[in-house]
């Protein structure tokens, strides 16, 4: 698994130091954007295998970052992070274009459902 490449998506440091903590167990390469504008660059930029996004960010909200990288034809897997827990708040996240959502606060299983859809998007 660590020839995969994610990128982390997120405003909050503390949300991105604690992700990339668990995600570099995984031997997983790991970049890093701080708003969706950067991530939208990067994205296209690096090519990740997953990028790893909060939806409220400033500059780019995550739902317009992904809407714009699926028009680009950006095929590989978008995940949603995000606190917003709300049953239509994951259906619009789903709708603009991300492939999963995984709610704030991060649970136990967090890495194995990372490996999971890594592996599933192969």
């Amino acid at each position: 698994m660590n020839n995969k490449v994610v990128l982390i998506v997120d405003d909050d440091e503390k949300i991105v130091r604690m992700l990339v903590r668990r995600l570099k167990k995984l031997k997983l390469t790991i970049y890093v954007a701080s708003d969706g504008q950067e991530g939208l660059g990067k994205t296209l930029n690096l090519q990740p295998d997953m990028v790893l996004m909060d939806i409220r960010m400033p500059v780019m909200d995550g739902h317009e970052m992904v809407r714009k990288l699926r028009e680009l034809n950006y095929n590989k897997l978008v995940v949603a992070c995000t606190a917003s827990v709300r049953a239509q708040d994951s259906e619009s996240t789903i709708a603009a274009g991300c492939d999963y959502f995984i709610p704030k606060p991060i649970g136990k299983d967090f890495e194995e459902i990372i490996l999971k859809l890594l592996d599933e998007h192969a």
